[in-house]
């Protein structure tokens, strides 16, 4: 892969030249915030804002909720690593495992097999990755749901694995609910994944 080509969907700054591998890409420091793109590690993001930080957190808080509510498995926040070919490796901003999940007990990361659901946060320069990217990767291995979040345009936005594809079953935004219907009983006020304007204010945000 040319430096265009990587620049075209990570969009971004950091990046090493391969090839590597996936057991490369697991050895990484804990901090290292590099994915494994077609043999390459790339920065996509660089260090996530307060609004991305506050979104994921919220999620985390609804998500676990639930989960503890039918005693489900695991909710991960980002840094727990998901294999997609053996040059290709993510670390999505939040992952989902079922209880009935035979893969979800992997402690370096999930070599085999995948979560029931990933989501990813947008931040400045992930757009297009999350989008594109690992929207068709995720639906490669198989992943049944994939929900792509935005903090600052207040979008919430549900896939479904459908015969191999993700097919739209959501989107929503602002101070809409978003209810489940793949996971019963999950009810998500959008309202309260974005930043309050107070905090906004603070934070030197718009």
């Amino acid at each position: 892969m040319t430096h265009n080509s990587a620049m075209d969907y990570a969009g971004n700054i950091g990046r090493t030249e391969g090839p590597h591998t996936w057991e490369e890409f697991l050895d990484l420091d804990d901090d290292d915030r590099r994915e494994l793109i077609d043999g390459e590690f790339v920065e996509i993001e660089g260090m996530p804002g307060i609004e991305h930080e506050y979104t994921v957190a919220e999620l985390i808080y609804y998500l676990k909720a639930w989960v503890k509510s039918r005693r489900e498995g695991p909710v991960l926040a980002s840094g727990y690593k998901v294999r997609i070919t053996n040059k290709r490796g993510v670390m999505p901003d939040l992952q989902f495992f079922m209880k009935d999940n035979p893969n979800r007990q992997q402690s370096r990361g999930l070599s085999i097999g995948r979560p029931d659901l990933a989501v990813e946060v947008i931040s400045p320069g992930s757009s297009n990755y999350d989008r594109v990217k690992k929207f068709n990767w995720y639906a490669d291995i198989g992943v049944p749901e994939y929900w792509i979040v935005h903090p600052i345009k207040h979008t919430f936005q549900q896939f479904v694995l459908k015969d191999g594809h993700y097919v739209a079953m959501a989107s929503l935004a602002d101070d809409e609910v978003f209810r489940s219907e793949t996971f019963p009983g999950l009810e998500i006020p959008l309202a309260e994944l974005w930043l309050p304007p107070d905090q906004e204010d603070e934070a030197g945000t718009k």
